[in-house]
Protein backbone atom coordinates (compact mmCIF):
# COMPACT_ATOMS: atom_id res chain seq x y z
CA UNK A 1 0.00 0.00 0.00
CA UNK A 2 2.89 2.87 1.40
CA UNK A 3 4.92 1.70 -1.73
CA UNK A 4 1.56 2.32 -4.25
CA UNK A 5 1.16 5.39 -2.68
CA UNK A 6 4.96 6.58 -3.32
CA UNK A 7 4.60 5.07 -6.79
CA UNK A 8 1.60 7.47 -7.36
CA UNK A 9 2.66 10.10 -6.12
CA UNK A 10 6.35 10.14 -8.22
CA UNK A 11 3.92 9.45 -11.42
CA UNK A 12 1.70 12.49 -9.92
CA UNK A 13 5.06 14.88 -9.96
CA UNK A 14 6.59 13.40 -13.22
CA UNK A 15 3.03 14.05 -15.55
CA UNK A 16 2.87 17.38 -13.69
CA UNK A 17 6.10 18.35 -14.66
CA UNK A 18 5.86 17.10 -18.42
CA UNK A 19 2.62 19.31 -18.78
CA UNK A 20 5.07 22.48 -18.01
CA UNK A 21 5.50 24.61 -21.39
CA UNK A 22 8.81 25.76 -22.49
CA UNK A 23 9.37 29.46 -22.10
CA UNK A 24 11.41 29.60 -25.10
CA UNK A 25 8.06 28.34 -27.01
CA UNK A 26 6.17 30.41 -25.21
CA UNK A 27 7.66 33.63 -25.95
CA UNK A 28 7.75 33.18 -29.52
CA UNK A 29 3.76 33.23 -29.06
CA UNK A 30 4.66 37.07 -28.28
CA UNK A 31 3.85 38.88 -31.72
CA UNK A 32 4.74 42.70 -32.39
CA UNK A 33 1.28 44.77 -32.63
CA UNK A 34 0.36 42.50 -29.57
CA UNK A 35 -1.33 44.42 -26.16
CA UNK A 36 0.11 44.00 -23.22
CA UNK A 37 -2.67 42.16 -21.70
CA UNK A 38 -2.06 39.44 -24.35
CA UNK A 39 1.21 39.62 -23.61
CA UNK A 40 1.01 39.03 -19.56
CA UNK A 41 -1.96 36.33 -20.45
CA UNK A 42 1.17 34.20 -22.70
CA UNK A 43 3.92 35.07 -20.61
CA UNK A 44 3.01 36.15 -17.08
CA UNK A 45 4.37 39.38 -15.10
CA UNK A 46 7.68 40.31 -16.34
CA UNK A 47 10.82 39.95 -13.97
CA UNK A 48 11.81 43.62 -14.74
CA UNK A 49 9.61 46.56 -16.57
CA UNK A 50 10.86 49.86 -16.76
CA UNK A 51 10.10 52.99 -19.10
CA UNK A 52 13.33 54.08 -21.06
CA UNK A 53 12.94 56.43 -23.79
CA UNK A 54 9.23 56.81 -24.06
CA UNK A 55 8.49 52.55 -24.71
CA UNK A 56 7.68 50.47 -21.69
CA UNK A 57 10.64 47.54 -21.64
CA UNK A 58 9.50 44.22 -19.88
CA UNK A 59 12.66 41.85 -19.23
CA UNK A 60 12.11 38.15 -18.59
CA UNK A 61 14.52 35.85 -17.48
CA UNK A 62 13.99 31.90 -17.64
CA UNK A 63 15.85 28.81 -17.42
CA UNK A 64 15.88 25.77 -19.78
CA UNK A 65 17.98 23.34 -19.75
CA UNK A 66 20.44 25.04 -17.45
CA UNK A 67 20.55 28.04 -20.11
CA UNK A 68 19.81 31.14 -18.94
CA UNK A 69 17.30 33.29 -21.33
CA UNK A 70 17.04 36.96 -21.16
CA UNK A 71 14.38 38.31 -23.53
CA UNK A 72 12.56 41.99 -23.91
CA UNK A 73 9.31 43.39 -25.38
CA UNK A 74 8.99 47.02 -26.15
CA UNK A 75 5.66 49.18 -25.81
CA UNK A 76 4.85 51.76 -27.43
CA UNK A 77 1.49 53.37 -27.12
CA UNK A 78 0.52 49.86 -25.38
CA UNK A 79 1.44 47.66 -28.18
CA UNK A 80 4.64 45.62 -28.53
CA UNK A 81 7.26 47.17 -30.71
CA UNK A 82 10.29 44.87 -30.22
CA UNK A 83 10.19 41.25 -29.33
CA UNK A 84 13.68 39.71 -28.86
CA UNK A 85 16.93 39.68 -26.88
CA UNK A 86 18.23 42.09 -24.56
CA UNK A 87 18.65 45.36 -26.29
CA UNK A 88 21.71 46.84 -27.25
CA UNK A 89 22.36 50.37 -28.56
CA UNK A 90 24.33 50.84 -31.95
CA UNK A 91 27.59 50.72 -31.12
CA UNK A 92 27.83 54.84 -32.26
CA UNK A 93 25.02 55.63 -29.22
CA UNK A 94 26.95 53.04 -26.83
CA UNK A 95 27.80 54.73 -23.29
CA UNK A 96 31.56 54.15 -24.36
CA UNK A 97 31.37 55.60 -27.64
CA UNK A 98 29.68 58.81 -25.93
CA UNK A 99 31.86 58.36 -23.57
CA UNK A 100 35.00 58.58 -25.97
CA UNK A 101 33.41 61.59 -28.00
CA UNK A 102 32.90 64.07 -24.51
CA UNK A 103 36.49 63.24 -23.80
CA UNK A 104 38.02 64.33 -27.20
CA UNK A 105 36.04 67.57 -26.63
CA UNK A 106 36.77 67.90 -23.41
CA UNK A 107 40.44 68.16 -24.36
CA UNK A 108 39.54 69.99 -27.05
CA UNK A 109 38.17 72.75 -24.82
CA UNK A 110 40.57 72.61 -22.18
CA UNK A 111 43.53 72.97 -24.91
CA UNK A 112 41.41 76.18 -26.17
CA UNK A 113 41.09 77.44 -22.88
CA UNK A 114 44.81 77.26 -22.19
CA UNK A 115 45.47 79.20 -25.38
CA UNK A 116 43.26 81.60 -24.24
CA UNK A 117 44.38 82.47 -20.93
CA UNK A 118 48.15 82.87 -22.20
CA UNK A 119 46.74 84.64 -24.91
CA UNK A 120 45.38 86.95 -22.36
CA UNK A 121 48.87 86.92 -20.37
CA UNK A 122 50.43 88.14 -23.02
CA UNK A 123 47.97 91.19 -23.29
CA UNK A 124 48.14 92.12 -20.17
CA UNK A 125 51.89 92.08 -20.20
CA UNK A 126 51.76 93.97 -22.87
CA UNK A 127 49.61 96.56 -21.78
CA UNK A 128 51.53 96.77 -18.19
CA UNK A 129 54.97 97.23 -20.51
CA UNK A 130 53.15 99.85 -22.67
CA UNK A 131 51.48 101.89 -19.57
CA UNK A 132 54.96 101.87 -17.47
CA UNK A 133 56.66 103.09 -20.76
CA UNK A 134 58.66 100.49 -20.72
CA UNK A 135 58.21 100.41 -24.63
CA UNK A 136 59.36 103.88 -24.71
CA UNK A 137 63.30 105.60 -24.92
CA UNK A 138 62.94 108.40 -21.87
CA UNK A 139 64.88 111.18 -22.60
CA UNK A 140 66.35 112.68 -19.52
CA UNK A 141 68.38 115.59 -19.46
CA UNK A 142 71.09 116.15 -18.17
CA UNK A 143 72.17 118.78 -16.01
CA UNK A 144 74.42 120.34 -13.10
CA UNK A 145 72.88 121.65 -10.20
CA UNK A 146 72.59 125.09 -9.24
CA UNK A 147 74.54 125.69 -5.31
Amino acid sequence: MLQSARLLIVAAMLFLTACQTSMVKQFSKVQPGMEKDDVLEIMGSPSQSRRFHGKDRWSYVFYEDRIRFEKEVHFFEGKAIYIGDLWQPPEEQSAVAVDKRNAELNEKIDLEVKQDIEKHRKAYDSYEAEVRGHDKVRYVPSFTPIR
